[in-house]
């Protein structure tokens, strides 16, 4: 039970495909070939305009490419640079992180300089009681 209709040719068409298999040519197509035909022709004329459009097509893709290149440069540089930066800042990292176990070390010889200097005279001060 397929549907069938009758379209402006006069043709059967079965659940919306051509019954015949005929070639249709719609709108949209007409607009595609007639873009085509116009696409091929710019190109035909730009082969005769080539001679004269060449030059400064080339010249404009040298100098796209000289600014690609100094592009290029610059972000090499800025790369080199920011390596540079990271490290110098990780070889001050560690510089003050010696330093700071140097301090450390150092204090804690003070201290126990120190405290031992306490504990002598807390034995002296136990011992004069003791006496005493």
């Amino acid at each position: 039970m397929a549907h069938e209709e009758k379209h402006e040719g006069g043709e059967d068409v079965k659940g919306g495909k051509d019954a015949m298999g005929g070639i249709h040519i719609g709108r949209k197509d007409l607009w595609l070939v007639a873009g085509g035909a116009l696409g091929a022709l710019a190109l035909l004329g730009l082969g005769k305009a080539s001679k004269k459009v060449r030059p400064a097509a080339v010249g404009a893709v040298r100098e796209g490419y000289a600014f690609k290149e100094w592009l290029a440069g610059k972000a090499e540089k800025l790369k080199e640079d920011v390596e540079d930066i990271v490290a110098e800042g990780v070889h001050q990292y560690h510089q003050d992180l010696a330093a700071t176990a140097d301090t450390v070390r150092k204090e804690k010889d003070i201290l126990e300089k120190i405290e031992k200097v306490v504990e002598e005279k807390l034995a002296r001060v136990k011992t004069g009681q003791g006496e005493g």
